[in-house]
């Protein structure tokens, strides 16, 4: 039996679900309690024994390359590139060359552990099969795909409309022989993408389901994103500690005296918190935060470089990086309903978006469910109910 050491992370995607928040980030750079999704991944493949990665790049690629060559320098990683958004069969085949005859497969844009990684591979190695798929049982199906078990046999993964909704569902980590690659071959195209689920029934040996007990997230909403955060700092420190020690508030940060900062708080290095700033559970602020005097900020995430200025109150809100919220800028926070892929999404607990660059005047309130698009500027005293395209500004 030989080790699996090489893994391909499919990262090329733009996470259209998490739009407009993904105009300038793909998803898997996307921060889920302070850490860009992908770093999940490739910690989870470093501690599964994994040296060898190929990651598969589209949209925003360098915005991924710049930041694994910075944040694992030391770590073996290839890049390959995908140059049309054409499925997730589509952006393995990109791989072929680059890896050996068996390998994992994981989807960059999920949160995993170690477990999820090392428990799909302990399948796989345990049973004469030609692939692995990590499953889990889920009351939302209907979100995934139903994946289908006859005899203990992975038969087919329907897509979201079909199977129970309270099924099993595929957790994209996997482990292939090299044979995926004729089966993509034979895979029908459908709706202009190469499904790799698609190829599972053209594998010439039996496949079978790994049941990880493992940690998977996968936030595909922007509301997850909140969800997630909250969820890992209670249920899973681990992941974002550094090494034995989970740190809520970085030593740089500078905090006024008067300024409150509840548990369940993450502040970033370099973050500058007021007087009188209120940083109330389940907030998340990124590096180079400033949060203005007398802002209460309640269940929100904050992206790096972000200014919120005085007297500002943020609830259920994310905010992408180097924005402005203006002074006195509310956004009370959720239930709101949200049309993400043309299906309205009702009483998400969520109050709004706002994307990476927007400046969001003074005194402009924001409803549950309004979405600021990148670089969009919201003048003063405004009252926004309704998506912002990227660089359009709000008018009476």
């Amino acid at each position: 039996m030989t080790d699996i050491t090489t893994a391909v992370v499919l990262a090329a995607g733009e996470g259209a679900r998490l739009r407009p928040l993904t105009r300038y980030r793909p998803k898997p750079m996307m921060a889920v309690a302070n850490r860009p999704i992908i770093e999940y991944v490739l910690d989870a493949l470093l501690a599964a024994g994994v040296t060898d990665v190929v990651v598969v790049v589209g949209h925003q690629r360098t915005r991924i390359q710049d930041h694994l060559m910075q944040r694992y320098p030391a770590v073996d990683v290839t890049y390959v590139r995908q140059h049309h958004q054409l499925g997730s069969g589509d952006a393995l085949v990109q791989a072929a060359e680059s890896v050996p005859e068996e390998f994992v497969v994981v989807n960059g844009d999920n949160v995993i552990d170690a477990t999820m990684v090392r428990e799909t591979i302990a399948r796989y190695q345990g049973s004469d099969v030609a692939a692995t798929v990590a499953v889990a049982r889920s009351d939302s199906a209907h979100e995934y795909g139903t994946v289908c078990v006859e005899n203990g046999r992975i038969t087919t993964i329907l897509d979201r409309e079909g199977g129970d909704a309270h099924g099993r569902i595929n957790v994209g980590v996997y482990v292939f022989e090299d044979t995926i690659f004729d089966a993509l071959e034979r895979t029908t195209v459908r709706s202009g993408e190469l499904s790799l689920t698609d190829a599972i029934p053209y594998l010439s040996g039996t496949v079978v389901p790994a049941v990880p007990d493992g940690v998977w997230y996968d936030p595909a909403y922007p509301w997850d994103l909140l969800r997630i955060t909250e969820q890992i700092q209670s249920a899973h420190p681990e992941l974002v500690s550094e090494g034995d020690a989970f740190v809520r508030i970085d030593d740089s940060a500078r905090i006024h005296e008067t300024a409150v900062v509840e548990e369940d708080v993450l502040v970033g290095p370099g973050c500058d918190i007021s007087a009188g700033a209120v940083l109330r559970a389940g907030t998340c602020l990124g590096s180079d935060v400033r949060i203005g005097a007398n802002s209460v900020v309640n269940r929100s995430l904050i992206g790096a470089g972000t200014t919120v200025r005085a007297s500002a109150t943020l609830c259920d809100t994310v905010v992408g990086e180097e924005a402005t919220i203006g002074e006195g800028a509310t956004a009370p926070g959720g239930p709101g309903d949200f049309v993400v892929d043309g299906r309205l999404h009702c009483n998400q607990q969520l109050g709004s978006l706002v994307s990476d660059r927007a400046d969001v005047g003074a005194n402009v309130a924001l409803s549950p469910g309004a979405r600021i698009g990148p670089d969009a500027r919201v003048p003063h005293g405004n009252t926004v109910g309704e998506s912002l395209t990227v660089e359009t500004g709000v008018v009476r």
